[in-house]
């Protein structure tokens, strides 16, 4: 049972005392909680808690994860929301592990929207690739890494600087293995022009049309930038032109000037064609 569909809010027993503590091996935290709501999302908690050779223990150690990404889970089961997009490849695997072991599937889902750029999307496949045992939810991110290479290596020169800049590197072996995925790709309805940069960042004053819509780059170092909107990649409006800065709306917020680059990183993102 998918306490996310059935709650229309998270839940919140704090009022009611727990009755099973998990102790991470590698660290001696703790993680309490309750085992009927840990039951109720999980076939394997329903088993161990309440099945013919249940568990009567109050206090149970946990191998091979961290106290994050335990909590995690557990905080998934409670229906409590999880900033998936703040997480390293790594950590969600590791929570992948204790989702596989603990049978629960909605947790894929959250591979199938982790937040790419053209600084991650390679390294993010290549962490993946590490994690044989999960084929399924490697597989997932491998393909989403494809899907946003197909819509930035448009013409035959996006190709080209692509495979300068892996070639000679040992991500190499990645980005070839992720152009043969975008093949399985359909192709991106993306206009013709040369000048088609979209998921790109703008380093130039020319970059930029006042009406146009742009995406907060990840690594944007801009003081005016929020750590949500580098996150999640928020979008804005640009409203007006400086020499070395823009304004922009942002989606999610009142109008900034923002750099055009500081400290040597981008502050936007094309963001479409």
């Amino acid at each position: 049972m998918d306490l996310r569909k059935s709650c229309p809010v998270a839940l919140n027993p704090s009022l009611i005392p727990t009755d099973v503590t998990f102790v991470i091996e590698h660290c001696g935290s703790e993680v309490k909680a309750h085992k009927f709501i840990l039951a109720m999302g999980s076939p394997v908690f329903l088993n161990q808690f309440f099945g013919p050779l249940k568990e009567t223990r109050e206090i149970l150690p946990v191998k091979e994860t961290t106290k994050e990404s335990f909590a995690a889970m557990v905080d998934f089961l409670y229906g409590k929301e999880i900033d998936w997009k703040a997480m390293s490849v790594d950590e969600m695997f590791d929570i992948a592990n204790m989702a596989e072991k603990y049978h629960m599937e909605a947790v894929k889902k959250a591979f199938e929207d982790y937040p790419l750029d053209e600084t991650n999307v390679v390294v993010c496949a290549s962490h993946a690739r590490e994690y044989g045992q999960f084929e399924e939810l490697v597989n997932t991110l491998l393909l989403q890494c494809a899907k946003f290479l197909k819509t930035v290596l448009v013409k035959v020169k996006d190709f080209e600087v692509f495979a300068a800049k892996y070639c000679d590197t040992n991500l190499s072996e990645t980005a070839l293995k992720l152009l043969g995925v975008m093949l399985t790709v359909p192709q991106v309805n993306c206009c013709t022009s040369e000048t088609c940069r979209r998921g790109n960042c703008m380093y130039r004053k020319e970059d930029f049309q006042e009406g146009d819509k742009v995406k907060f780059c990840p690594v944007a170092k801009d003081s005016d930038v929020t750590d949500d909107q580098r996150k999640h990649g928020s979008e804005g409006i640009v409203t007006g032109m400086g020499n070395s800065c823009v304004t922009v709306k942002p989606e999610d917020g009142r109008q900034f000037d923002y750099y055009i680059i500081k400290g040597g990183f981008p502050t936007f993102m094309f963001c479409k064609c």
